[in-house]
């Protein structure tokens, strides 16, 4: 649950406890007794562990992209990355095209457009990241 995430950030000095929540009691008070991640779970990783040592956002440069793009890390990646590149206009193109069966298992999708800058906003893409998924591609 996101208590436990939040008593980690209070912990480390990132939320403000004093702050007043509609509880009526302060957000300190509210996660006082809200016990931690149980030792050994790897989802919430602790910050001591963190799957990227700075940031799950990078900046990559190549043929596909000669000024830049943005790319959201998950861990699972390698560095490098040689194979078919499919690229679409939208998220919602993506999609049709994951559930149509035209990504196939290897692909890298690119989706144009959906940056901080043409977004607006980097939206999550989580239709997309749901068809691949659920096609079993992922």
């Amino acid at each position: 649950g996101i208590q436990p995430l939040m008593k980690m950030l209070l912990d480390r000095g990132l939320l403000h406890g004093d702050c007043l929540t509609v509880t009526g009691q302060t957000l300190a008070e509210n996660l006082a007794d809200v016990a931690p991640y149980p030792e050994g779970q790897d989802i919430i990783h602790a910050f001591d562990n963190p799957i990227k040592a700075d940031s799950h956002l990078r900046i990559l440069f190549g043929n596909l992209a000669p000024t830049g793009a943005v790319a959201k890390i998950t861990g699972k990646e390698g560095t490098h990355f040689t194979g078919r590149a499919r690229v679409f206009h939208s998220e919602e193109e993506a999609q049709e095209r994951i559930l149509d069966g035209t990504v196939v298992a290897g692909d890298v999708l690119v989706i144009r457009y959906e940056g901080p800058k043409g977004g607006p906003g980097m939206r999550e893409m989580l239709s997309p990241t749901s068809a691949i998924m659920g096609k079993g591609l992922g």
